[in-house]
């Protein structure tokens, strides 16, 4: 609903792409490996997903698997959420940083060219329970934020809930992903955009919110 709603009941609940057509499956172990067949088959260029894998686990299997995916099909593009452990931490993998810091909780999340989305409140406060960097290594993670609190959604039995969480942030930035990669064929004939060209577009458009410049709590 927040990715590609049409807002069929409500207009005022329509999502970020609600032209996009949208292919939905099971999560599972191996669900990047699952998108590849969409992506050759169907032309999915955008994922999203906000399910879990291990908390702040470092640079894993599926970390690697992620960002080889990203670079043999250069217009593929993995979102997910940040997740919503900050507050609660990762235990022994939060290398003493508390549980304020370094809680993204997914190994798939850390990759280098994917995109983990952080949680904002209405009024671009970030919520305390968005998850934060660093990544493991270091690196910057969260890569953006995107409202995620309060948002209203698609449910079951032809209705609406209020769904909240990095969760609900995530699909908004697969949506404007989707608004962007139609806005570029539009003007290039229909030539698919580069994923790189894309993350470096939102990354660069964004309003800067907390520290300036890159931060680990909004990216």
């Amino acid at each position: 609903g927040i990715l590609t709603g049409a807002g069929n009941l409500d207009p005022t609940k329509k999502g970020m792409a609600a032209g996009a057509k949208l292919f939905a499956v099971d999560y599972t172990g191996d669900f990047q490996d699952e998108t590849i067949n969409l992506f050759l088959n169907k032309n999915v260029t955008i994922t999203n997903s906000s399910y879990l894998d291990g908390c702040n686990s470092g640079y894993t299997l599926a970390s690697q698997i992620v960002d080889e995916q990203l670079y043999a099909y250069p217009t593929l593009m993995h979102v997910f959420s940040a997740g919503n452990q900050n507050g609660i931490g990762c235990g022994d993998n939060d290398y003493g940083a508390g549980n304020q810091w370094g809680n993204i909780t997914g190994g798939h999340k850390q990759g280098k060219n994917s995109i983990a989305a952080a949680n904002l409140l209405a009024d671009a406060t970030l919520a305390n329970s968005s998850s934060r960097g660093p990544a493991y290594d270091g690196r910057i993670k969260p890569d953006i934020s995107a409202n995620g609190k309060g948002q209203e959604s698609t449910a079951p039995f032809n209705d609406y809930q209020v769904f909240s969480g990095t969760s609900g942030a995530a699909p908004g930035i697969a949506g404007c992903l989707a608004q962007l990669t139609h806005a570029f064929k539009s003007i290039h004939n229909g030539q698919e955009p580069a994923s790189a060209l894309l993350k470096t577009l939102i990354l660069n458009s964004a309003g800067d919110l907390g520290n300036p410049g890159p931060d680990f709590k909004f990216g």
